[in-house]
């Protein structure tokens, strides 16, 4: 019987990289999904790589209005959420002093703000399974400070805090929170890099897919609060 057998999940940021891996593999456990990204072709691609015909919504989920809308969907295709796993990000690796408040905004919107929109949204959904469940994809970033990083370390380090605190409230509610700190991993964001990286040694995006499968299975007794993943040769 596959793990997440008739679950439904919605997973933000979902045409590429670590969403895309993470669609798949919760896909592939039986779990009918919610693909949630900014553009459509890229999205429409993706929902042709997970199994079982998903809901393909495009979104900008730093939109107010782009969220309501999405979870509107999700009620009246579903009913009811299982898990919500947010994975949208962007990333931004430039000196301090010249970092734009445009770029600031856009790490801060899309890597924190999204999470309080959706988190919002997706509640009461969530309040409806048996099996509630969020997970945010962070980073080892939201733990650990690197130079010319400062719009990005902000917004994951705000959103690791808004996560804990996410489940200490929800606990109660019998909803659970992951928080999922990747380093390094294998996808577009090191491009930004002005320097050679191995990509071979880096986390590879299936790696934290396996990770959120993982903590999603669990059974309700447990909750697995945060993991750490690290490429094994350590940080860049």
């Amino acid at each position: 019987m596959p793990r997440l057998q008739g679950r439904i999940v919605l997973v933000t940021g979902a045409s590429r990289g670590i969403g895309l891996a993470i669609a798949r593999a919760c896909a592939d456990e039986g779990a009918k999904l919610i693909l949630v990204a900014r553009h459509s072709p890229p999205l429409v691609r993706a929902a042709k790589q997970v199994a079982g015909d998903p809901l393909a919504l495009v979104a900008d989920i730093t939109r107010p209005a782009d969220v309501a809308r999405v979870f509107r969907a999700v009620r009246r295709r579903y009913a009811r959420l299982d898990a919500l796993v947010a994975s949208a990000g962007v990333f931004t690796f430039k000196a301090f002093t010249r970092t734009t408040l445009a770029e600031w905004r856009r790490n801060i919107e899309t890597n924190l703000t999204s999470l309080f929109l959706t988190t919002q949204a997706a509640l009461p959904l969530l309040a409806k399974s048996r099996s509630g469940h969020i997970v945010n994809i962070l980073s080892i970033s939201s733990r650990v400070a690197f130079p010319n990083c400062s719009a990005y370390a902000a917004s994951k380090f705000g959103a690791l805090g808004f996560t804990k605190v996410m489940a200490k409230e929800l606990r109660s509610k019998k909803i659970r929170v992951t928080a999922i700190l990747p380093g390094s991993t294998d996808t577009r964001m090191m491009e930004e890099f002005d320097f050679p990286i191995d990509r071979s040694a880096l986390v590879q995006p299936e790696d934290v897919a396996a990770a959120v499968v993982c903590a999603l299975v669990q059974p309700p007794r447990t909750t697995v609060e945060e993991v750490v993943i690290m490429p094994s040769r350590g940080s860049l």
